[in-house]
């Protein structure tokens, strides 16, 4: 198949290969030179094959071909600041991030997104991230997704660790480890995959 590779790019993922703003991406889109359509979320979505013909008559490079092969990543935190700071910090590199706000969507969306790593908050409404991480370790389908836990007070580190979390990092978040954190958990993920030869 096409080994998961998106089909459609976010604003943010398009204004970020393009190298402009997202109002100047959506000002494109007004004026009809970009066609997008609106998920049933209300979100812009841009078709991949139609990004590339924008981007050829502008003149522009290609969006890499090679998209697929980006590691599928999971933001679980219910903060809308936190979450804002990691999707802007992660969109657009390595990764195609989808988020959750609390453990239950984070449940659903491991079902319908298949991420490869996630960034899980352990004090989550509803079912918490100690929890939500306990449940991923259980089911076999989900027991190699490699799970970076974050939390706010660092006697929390060990206990996220027990539930199964690969490793930790706590608030406030240090960007740069974040990065580091994630680049270290994806090789891994990716060396176990290859290993299984699972299609992705």
């Amino acid at each position: 198949g096409s080994a998961g590779r998106p089909a459609h790019l976010t604003t943010r993922q398009a204004a970020a290969h393009c190298r402009v703003s997202i109002p100047t991406l959506r000002r494109w889109i007004r004026a009809g030179d970009l066609h997008a359509y609106l998920t049933p979320g209300g979100h812009r979505r841009i078709d991949l094959d139609e990004f590339q013909r924008f981007l050829a008559a502008q003149g522009r490079p290609p969006y890499p071909a090679g998209a697929g092969a980006r590691t599928r990543l999971l933001i679980v935190d219910d903060e809308p600041l936190v979450v804002a700071m990691l999707v802007d910090l992660l969109s657009g590199g390595p990764f195609t991030v989808e988020t959750a706000t609390d453990g239950y969507e984070a449940l659903v969306k491991v079902g319908t997104f298949r991420p490869a790593v996630i960034i899980l908050d352990a004090v989550l409404p509803g079912l918490d991230g100690v929890e939500a991480c306990r449940c991923l370790r259980r089911l076999p389908e989900t027991r190699d997704i490699r799970i970076l836990g974050v939390t706010g007070h660092p006697s929390v580190a060990p206990v996220l660790r027990g539930a199964g979390a690969d490793a930790c990092v706590s608030k406030p978040l240090d960007p740069n480890l974040v990065v580091r954190e994630l680049e270290r958990l994806a090789a891994s993920s990716r060396a176990s995959h290859s290993l299984t030869g699972r299609e992705g």
